[in-house]
């Protein structure tokens, strides 16, 4: 990877955790301009430095639903009304905070969409040098994301499945067996390893698993589908359905869940959370992250499939066989292609 691509790429990641940090930030922070600008700044010199497709369309489209769930130009009524309590108690930050809003509400519709379109200008520009190659460097970013959450899906499945299986084993042998023995339970190990802190951290196991995996079951097309409907449906039907789907139902919903989810996790990390149970495992923020965490992988699938499904929908005909595999079904499976090379040889 050259210079000038690598600068870019690690560009388009602090683009990415700008936009994390956005969608973090409460609505009342002062911290919320700058991360924008830090976001805005990141994408564009990703775009000039042409940054790895994958990662750059990435920060792009998170980007956007960052700022769109963030609204840093303007505050709910109910929010307003606390800040303009906290500012008449003399609170000269509140205060500020107030006169930027009162400045920007009556034209926070225009800014949005306006920061809309130059996101969408960043992502052309970033992405296009001619029709060709950005239909291209589209269907290069969905393979690049694809290959990502394939990855991470892999690997945490191996890991988390593997270690989840020995707990299972473990604690059914200890409640088994090794429980009735006095000098056993006794020990350091016994009481670090306890069956209530065992079998807590089986469905932990098992709930980062699901969450880890749900991206990589998305991109192989594993999750259960409505084939009734959909095997009636063209290919272009299914790829446009597809498309609206991923872009305007499953990111967006992502995008709530990891919301909520950041809360909860800082929430839990404040307090000290840990399980209700006397013996159980401390801690309890390390496995409410998984949440977010999970869902933003979800969301980096959805992206792959929207992009590819754009590639499929208005690229060239050169691309579409590579692009066409939301097109298809379980019972409708795509034609194998004709090897014209074999048929020479043979001839």
């Amino acid at each position: 990877m050259a210079l000038r691509e690598l600068t870019g790429t690690a560009l388009a990641v602090l683009a990415l955790a700008a936009a994390f940090w956005l969608s973090v930030l409460p609505a009342s922070s002062t911290e919320i301009l700058p991360t924008l600008a830090v976001l805005i700044g990141a994408l564009i010199g990703a775009a000039v430095l042409q940054a790895n497709p994958g990662t750059f369309a990435a920060a792009t489209v998170l980007g956007w639903f960052g700022i769109m769930f963030a609204q840093p130009f303007s505050l709910s009524t109910r929010e307003f009304n606390g800040l303009r309590r906290i500012a008449n108690r003399g609170d000269e930050e509140a205060a500020a905070l107030m006169a930027y809003y009162e400045a920007f509400l009556p034209y926070a519709t225009y800014l949005m969409v306006g920061l809309t379109g130059l996101l969408i200008a960043i992502l052309m520009f970033g992405m296009a040098r001619g029709r060709l190659l950005l239909f291209q460097n589209l269907l290069a970013a969905s393979d690049g994301l694809a290959k990502f959450l394939t990855r991470v899906g892999v690997a945490s499945a191996v890991v988390l499945f593997t270690v989840l299986i020995f707990a299972i084993m473990y604690d059914v042998t200890q409640r088994q067996y090794l429980g009735f023995n006095s000098d056993w339970t006794k020990t350091e190990w016994y009481k670090l390893f306890s069956s209530t802190r065992v079998q807590e951290m089986e469905w932990h196991l098992h709930a980062a698993l699901f969450l880890m995996v749900l991206g990589y079951g998305y991109i192989q097309d594993a999750h259960v589908r409505i084939e009734l409907v959909r095997d009636a449906m063209k290919p272009r039907s299914r790829v446009w359905v597809e498309l609206v789907g991923a872009v305007l139902f499953m990111v967006p919903y992502c995008y709530v869940v990891m919301n909520y989810g950041i809360e909860n996790t800082l929430r839990s990390w404040t307090i000290g959370e840990s399980s209700a149970a006397t013996t159980g495992l401390p801690n309890r923020f390390i496995i409410k992250a998984m949440l977010p965490f999970g869902f933003a992988l979800i969301a980096l699938a959805g992206m792959s499939v929207a992009l590819k499904c754009v590639v499929y929908l208005f690229g060239p005909p050169s691309l579409r066989a590579r692009s066409n595999y939301y097109a298809h079904s379980h019972q409708n499976p795509a034609p194998v292609e004709h090897d014209s090379s074999a048929d020479a040889k043979h001839a």
